[in-house]
C-alpha cells in the first residue's frame, strides 16, 4: 500500500497558489478534506486537493444541458 505525502496548509497553499487563510477556510467549511493528527495539527494530501477541484469546478456547458 502506497502512502501519500501529508502536507501542511502552508505547503499546500504554496503548491496550488492560494493563501494559507484560503486553504484553512476550505478546511473549516468542510470543502477540503484533511487528516487531523491532533487538535492543533491538520494535514492535507494532493489527492484531497484534486477531489476538491473536481467537485468544485463547474462546466459551463453542463449547466445548460442539465437545465434542458
Amino acid at each position: 500500500m502506497a502512502h501519500e505525502k501529508l502536507l501542511s496548509p502552508k505547503e499546500l497553499s504554496s503548491m496550488v497558489g492560494l493563501s494559507v487563510a484560503q486553504v484553512r477556510a476550505l478546511m473549516n467549511s468542510g470543502k477540503l478534506e484533511f487528516v487531523e493528527i491532533s487538535p492543533k495539527t491538520k494535514l492535507l494530501t494532493m489527492s484531497g486537493w484534486e477531489r476538491f477541484q473536481k467537485n468544485a469546478t463547474k462546466v459551463k456547458g453542463a449547466e445548460r444541458s442539465a437545465a434542458n
